[in-house]
């Protein structure tokens, strides 16, 4: 693996580990979903970018990751704003 793929895989996967840390911690629900986003919206390209630039063994593994990297960076705002709407819509009850 080159030097780049694995600075971009290793901070993806601290900022995922940061995440998970304060969404633990963290007690109000709208601010754990600040933390859930951090993954969706910046550890998951960070690391399907650095999965990208790992030397593979053909391009179909390569297609693959793309493919699940952007499932994530697309589905992954919406849910937490789906997420959001639905606990204040709880919350108002």
């Amino acid at each position: 693996m080159n030097a780049a793929s694995a600075v971009l895989i290793w901070a993806g996967t601290a900022l995922t580990a940061f995440a998970a840390l304060r969404l633990l911690l963290t007690r109000d629900r709208f601010l754990r979903l600040h933390f859930v986003s951090i993954g969706s919206v910046i550890a998951a390209p960070l690391v399907t970018l650095g999965l990208v630039l790992a030397p593979w063994s053909s391009w179909h593994d390569v297609a693959k990751i793309i493919f699940i990297g952007l499932l994530l960076v697309v589905t992954g705002p919406a849910t937490v704003i789906t997420t959001a709407r639905a606990g204040r819509r709880v919350s108002r009850e």
